[in-house]
């Protein structure tokens, strides 16, 4: 039985020209911690995104900011219920 050689590289070129496919984003600016620009890298290739204007960017890359945006938040939660629970371990204590 033969499988199909075609199948694959398809489906990879597929997937290649959505992660290329350019997105709109902005990302958030002031004049503090979030002033600098922006670094992204995804398998050896990179970008630097301007903070503050819509830009265009490949979509591999905004997953990228996705992914850690979705981080921060989880750290951001973990903190606050540790710190709920010190609190909490402390009042126990008193």
């Amino acid at each position: 039985m033969k499988q199909n050689q075609t199948a694959a590289p398809v489906a990879v070129t597929d997937v290649e020209a959505y992660l290329n496919e350019l997105v709109a984003v902005k990302l958030f600016r002031d004049n503090d911690r979030y002033r600098d620009d922006v670094y992204v890298a995804v398998n050896g290739h990179n970008c630097l995104i301007k903070r503050g204007e819509w830009v265009k960017i490949k979509r591999k890359f905004a997953l990228v900011l996705d992914q850690s945006e979705i981080q921060d938040m989880k750290t951001a939660e973990m903190l606050e219920a540790e710190q709920s629970r010190f609190k909490a371990a402390e009042e126990a204590h008193a």
